[in-house]
């Protein structure tokens, strides 16, 4: 089925903080390919944020890299990444995998390494999932949008439906939710 194929995420969060050093490890990744607009931030703001500069800081530290990857603007992008030392991707267009691999090649990473990290079915799932990368679809920060995000709003609601009513989507999963290391027969782990 294509929807499963191009639009399930892997996982599906209530914020960027949930994944942390253990959630790393467990998956045995080593860079964040992180969206930016209601993803780390709220997409009409120009500042980060305490919690953010404490999650980078802890992240960094235990040697995870992460870089952005947005369809925004090289303007708006690199006024947010620079105020937080993070290298970055602008213009991406998303979902083409263009930005991705770009973002891959700056890290010197490999697919298999990354997890993309994002607030949108259309853009940042389906753009992970044709480059084979895992997809962590996070809660959207903002309750509003930019009109063109509203759009696709529309239709990722229809895909999520969808899914939810084939007991396909993953339940969102909260601060505080505590990771199984259970492992499964196919060497993954069950979160």
């Amino acid at each position: 089925m294509l929807l499963k194929k191009f639009f399930l995420p892997d996982d599906f969060i209530e914020k960027y903080e949930f994944i942390d050093v253990e959630y790393m490890n467990m998956h045995n990744k080593k860079v964040i390919i992180s969206d930016l607009d209601n993803t780390l931030i709220s997409w009409d703001s120009k500042k980060d944020t305490k919690e953010l500069n404490r999650w980078l800081k802890k992240m960094r530290r235990a040697g995870f890299d992460i870089i952005v990857v947005s369809n925004n603007t090289e303007e708006r992008v690199q006024e947010f990444c620079r105020q937080l030392n993070l290298q970055y991707v602008a213009g991406a267009k998303k979902p083409l995998t263009l930005g991705f691999k770009k973002a891959l090649r700056k890290m010197n990473r490999k697919p298999e390494e990354a997890i993309v990290l994002g607030d949108q079915v259309l853009t940042d799932v389906f753009g992970a999932k044709s480059l084979g990368v895992m997809s962590v679809l996070v809660k959207p920060i903002s309750k509003t949008d930019a009109f063109k995000t509203r759009v696709n709003r529309f239709f990722e609601a229809l895909i999520i439906k969808n899914l939810t009513r084939r007991k396909a989507f993953p339940k969102m999963k909260k601060l505080g939710y505590k990771l199984t290391h259970k492992k499964e027969s196919s060497g993954g782990y069950i979160g």
